[in-house]
Order: structure tokens, then C-alpha cells, then sequence
């Protein structure tokens, strides 16, 4: 599963979370900011990391109550917001409850789910009547055509060995429909295909330096799988690790979604 290979136990595991923060933040705030949250919502972030988003919505709704919950919430940054709570939840198993939530966010989470299609389910009966699901995740359609030959090799490779641990990386594609499927309503998507630049302190640059550090953590299974060759990894890490190179990275479905009012 994912947190055997990407554990929050991991030296570089913060830092990974920290600049993935930085790379989607500002579209998960804009997408929330978009929804017109209650002051007194409630609100639950699954999958928290480093708790980034939590912390930003106890802070924006100091009257809001938000639990950021993982599986494991050690990582959650220290702070001393008397309206975040943490909490673990394994969404694969745990029961959320019925008609509790506002808001419920999650971001790269669902495509590791083996019952990610499911969960769905569970996540719009824990949203109360009118209540909104903003997920970001990972949409690998575009990558794996272009924009070079090597390019699209290297990420076709990424796919199969993501296939095998049961990850389904292009789900961002097929979410927007799924939700309509589900039952949600007022289902809005915006693809986002990030510019990978290892310079300055931009998204780009953070999202750069995301993927650098997942593929040197997964580089043992990737190699050791016959998944990729090491120069081929070394290839694409140059790639990504150049400040003066300008590359397409994968891309990313960023949706929101509400529970009908009945």
C-alpha cells in the first residue's frame, strides 16, 4: 500500500508533504473560498499530512470546527488552534457517520484506494444536506503522451509500476462523472497541469521538487521491480532537478461537489 512505501516515518517524508502543500494550496483555498462555508462549519480533511489545509481552515473560520485526520497524524504540524482536532481515520474501513459534515476535503488519496469508487458513497452520506467535497487527485492522462518520447515512456513506466500496487493514477479524469454517478450535484472540475522548474519558491518549483523526492523514495521498487532502468530514472530525475528546463509534470483534477438538498 502506499503508506508502506511513502510512510510519514521517512526523513524526507515532511519535506515531501511541505512542498506538495505548496504546490496545491493555493487551488484547494480558491476552490474552498468558492464554496461559501457556514462561519460555524464543520469540516474534515482526510488524508491531512502535514495538516496544511486544517490549519489554513481553522484559521479562516476561527468559529468553524476542523478535525484533520490520517492514518497516521503525527506529521500534523504543532499549533495552537483550539478549533483543529486530529484524529485517525482509515477511510477504508472507518465509518465517517451520516449528516455531520460542511465541508470534507481530501487530496491524493482516493486513487490508493482499492475501494476508492465506493468510498464515494461513504463520504456523501457523512456530508450534511448541501455540504461540499473538494478532492484533488491525480489525473496521469496527458502526461503519458508528451511531451517528448522520453517523457512519455518514463511516465508509462511510472504507470505500470503504480498499476501494480493497485493505484489507479488517472481516477482524476474519471471523478467528475463518478461524483454526478454517486448522486452529488453541482459538480465543478478544473484540470491542472503543473510546470515542472526546480528555481525560485514558485508552485512549479515546489512541485518539482514533490516529484524528485517520490521517485528517489520509490526508486528501490522502481528499479528493483524492472519497472525502469537506473538510467532511465536518473533521466528523468536530471529533468526534473534542472532549474533552467521548463516540463510538463502529470496533472491534477481539482473538483468540488455538494450533497443534494432534500
Amino acid at each position: 500500500m502506499y503508506e508502506d512505501l511513502l510512510p510519514h516515518t521517512l526523513p524526507t517524508e515532511a519535506e515531501r508533504l511541505d512542498q506538495m502543500a505548496h504546490a496545491h494550496d493555493p487551488d484547494t483555498f480558491s476552490t474552498i473560498n468558492r464554496l461559501n462555508l457556514p462561519a460555524k462549519a464543520n469540516c474534515l480533511d482526510i488524508g491531512a499530512g502535514r495538516g496544511s489545509v486544517a490549519i489554513w481552515l481553522a484559521e479562516t473560520f476561527p468559529d468553524a470546527k476542523v478535525i484533520a485526520s490520517d492514518l497516521d497524524v503525527s506529521s500534523v504540524k504543532e499549533n495552537a488552534l483550539s478549533n483543529l482536532s486530529v484524529k485517525e481515520i482509515d477511510l477504508r474501513s472507518d465509518e465517517l457517520g451520516s449528516d455531520l459534515y460542511d465541508l470534507i476535503h481530501c487530496r491524493s488519496v482516493l486513487c490508493f484506494l482499492p475501494t476508492r469508487t465506493e468510498v464515494l458513497s461513504k463520504i456523501l452520506q457523512a456530508l450534511k444536506p448541501g455540504g461540499a467535497f473538494v478532492a484533488t487527485e491525480m489525473d496521469f492522462g496527458r502526461i503519458a503522451s508528451g511531451p517528448s518520447r522520453f517523457w512519455a515512456t518514463f511516465w508509462t513506466a511510472y504507470l505500470e509500476f503504480a498499476a501494480a500496487q493497485g493505484w489507479e493514477l488517472g481516477f482524476g479524469g474519471t471523478l467528475p462523472r463518478l461524483l454526478v454517478k454517486t448522486g452529488y450535484t453541482e459538480v465543478d472540475a478544473r484540470h491542472i497541469q503543473p510546470i515542472l522548474n526546480m528555481s525560485g519558491q514558485t508552485a512549479g518549483s515546489a512541485e518539482a521538487e514533490t516529484w524528485s523526492l517520490t521517485l528517489a523514495t520509490l526508486a528501490p521498487q522502481l528499479i528493483g521491480g524492472g519497472f525502469m532502468s537506473k538510467a532511465m530514472l536518473s533521466e528523468a530525475l536530471s529533468i526534473i532537478r534542472n532549474p533552467e528546463a521548463w516540463t510538463a509534470g502529470p496533472g491534477f483534477m481539482v473538483t468540488s461537489a455538494r450533497r443534494p438538498v432534500t
